[in-house]
């Protein structure tokens, strides 16, 4: 044990000199808080006495049979807490060492709180290293504790015993013992910090927010999750079934599989109503080392979003339409010219069948053309089920077989998988594939090949389609105006076709893509999100 008579002996020195302490008086603790300075002090110290009364416990624990008695004290020297042997609590009680008092050279004379807290380091003062007579049977160690990550002083904790136990040994565990609560104290500040920073980051974010244990019980359900469903934190927690519709298949799907799940488009009833919310929900596992212990969901909404995109469209569609109502004037107007003049060949001419023929298809091509104007400006309305984007692709080719003879035409179909299913709107993705096809036909007049190749790539998110003829290809530039409305690059074209494929692939989240070079033929390029291949797992689980 480390020698402290150098403290001693500068300690007795202040007790005659200073202090005027007279060695056989009873020492007393006169300065005492108030009870309100003492309640207020507790509060402050409430965690710091909960972990040392903790430790300190165990600790009198491992001396049992040795009267302890443990004393727990501010930096000032205010003592916050007493537990311990009843024998030598009596005894002290006597000299006013009880909670609230305060350990002080001038009243206590030489003792081991007011030299820890002085010195900063453990100290023992046993039996006649008191100042006062009246202690020298007793036998006092005493370890400030700090806030290690800067080394505040906090305060001290200190054991008392008789000299009959006095030991090393009892300095030695009580080093040990404050290096814990130390640690503790440490630990639980972090933690306390993390906590408050986790808080505030889930509670200010406008995401929804959703935390589950590895049986999909809800641990964490944030304010921003509250606004976006409707439901109350209070509500979600209480009832162990699960509650929000459209999220909850998702986290089952992750904890029974341990895969992540992203950027998928969601849906559900809003406050109950019949209006529904879309949100983009990612669903990640919560891993301990390589235990699962749960799940982490996170969700925007995406509804205001949607509107607005509805509304541009619209907006965009109603704009391309009042730009083009000059267009379309002018291409009725010449077959009208031409009913007219026929019309009134019919008077003077008895050859009537021949202007009859002219005149039906001049109408059939007024007719198409505004079919397919109508059709450019009403939104589109998608019946998304669940359809083998595979299978849909290899009827639309066995559709346009017979079509393919008549123009001399092999179509060939390549997928790198057997069945990729997917949730699109079935009828008017075949028209888009159907429209290209005929398109390619038109590209090789003498006829040709035509290949179409099919992927599913999960890592992208996304399947492909590929459509390739051997045609003569386009310039950049007129492939930089493809999709716009009456831009036609074929002689009997209107230009209406491409425009209606463009708002159906954009309409389900995809893109179309076009490579083309003059001479060389044309690609088609038909990319489409893969999100709902995860809706596909959780539907087979269901069945």
């Amino acid at each position: 044990m480390k020698d402290f008579s150098k403290y001693i002996k500068e300690s007795h020195l202040n007790c005659r000199e200073y202090f005027n302490l007279n060695p056989e008086d009873t020492p007393y603790l006169y300065s005492v808080l108030t009870k309100e300075q003492l309640q207020s002090k507790q509060q402050i110290y409430a965690k710091v006495l909960n972990v040392a009364k903790h430790f300190m416990k165990r600790l009198i624990n491992n001396v049992d049979g040795i009267p302890v008695l443990v004393v727990t004290t501010d930096d000032e020297g205010y003592l916050l807490d007493i537990y311990g042997d009843e024998t030598i609590k009596g005894m002290i009680d006597k000299l006013g060492i009880t909670v609230g008092a305060s350990f002080t050279e001038e009243d206590a004379g030489t003792n081991a709180v007011s030299l820890a807290l002085k010195h900063r380091e453990p100290v023992a003062v046993i039996g006649e290293e008191h100042f006062h007579y009246y202690l020298s049977e007793t036998a006092c160690y005493s370890a400030p504790f700090f806030y290690t990550e800067d080394r505040e002083l906090l305060g001290t904790v200190s054991i008392m015993s008789t000299t009959e136990h006095a030991t090393s040994f009892h300095l030695g565990m009580l080093i040990s013992a404050v290096d814990t609560i130390e640690r503790e104290i440490e630990l639980q500040q972090k933690n306390h910090k993390l906590n408050l920073l986790n808080q505030v980051i889930i509670n200010s974010t406008p995401l929804g927010v959703i935390m589950t244990d590895s049986y999909g019980r809800y641990l964490e359900f944030n304010a921003g999750a509250e606004k976006i469903t409707g439901v109350s934190k209070e509500k979600i927690l209480k009832v162990k079934v699960r509650q929000v519709i459209g999220i909850d298949e998702y986290i089952k799907y992750v904890l029974e599989s341990g895969n992540k799940v992203e950027d998928v488009e969601i849906s559900f009833p809003a406050n109950d109503s019949k209006r529904q919310k879309v949100c983009l929900l990612d669903v990640f596992p919560l891993y301990d080392k390589e235990q699962m212990i749960g799940s982490f969901a996170q969700f925007r909404d995406l509804t205001s979003y949607h509107h607005l995109q509805k509304q541009v469209i619209q907006s965009e569609k109603l704009s391309a339409i009042g730009k083009l109502g000059t267009g379309l004037a002018h291409e009725i107007r010449n077959p009208i010219t031409s009913i007219i003049g026929l019309s009134q060949l019919l008077k003077e001419n008895n050859n009537q069948n021949k202007y009859l023929e002219v005149i039906t298809a001049e109408l059939e091509r007024m007719k198409s053309l505004v079919n397919q104007f109508v059709s450019l400006g009403k939104p589109i309305e998608l019946n998304r089920e669940l359809c083998d984007i595979c299978e849909l692709v290899k009827n639309t080719v066995d559709l346009m077989t017979s079509d393919a003879r008549l123009h001399n035409c092999d179509i060939h179909f390549k997928a790198t998988t057997s069945s990729c299913s997917i949730k699109i709107d079935e009828a008017q993705m075949k028209q888009v594939l159907i429209n290209f096809i005929k398109n390619a036909f038109e590209a090789m007049p003498f006829g040709g090949r035509i290949d179409i190749e099919m992927s599913s790539q999960p890592e992208q998110n996304k399947v492909h389609l590929a459509i390739k003829d051997e045609g003569k290809g386009m310039t950049q530039e007129e492939v930089d105006y493809l999709g716009t409305p009456f831009f036609t690059t074929k002689q009997s074209g209107l230009g209406m076709g491409l425009p209606v494929c463009f708002d159906i692939v954009k309409s389900h989240q995809g893109k179309i893509e076009i490579d083309s070079k003059k001479g060389s033929g044309t690609t088609v390029h038909v990319i489409l999100p893969i999100n709902h291949l995860k809706e596909i797992d959780l539907y087979e689980k269901s069945i």
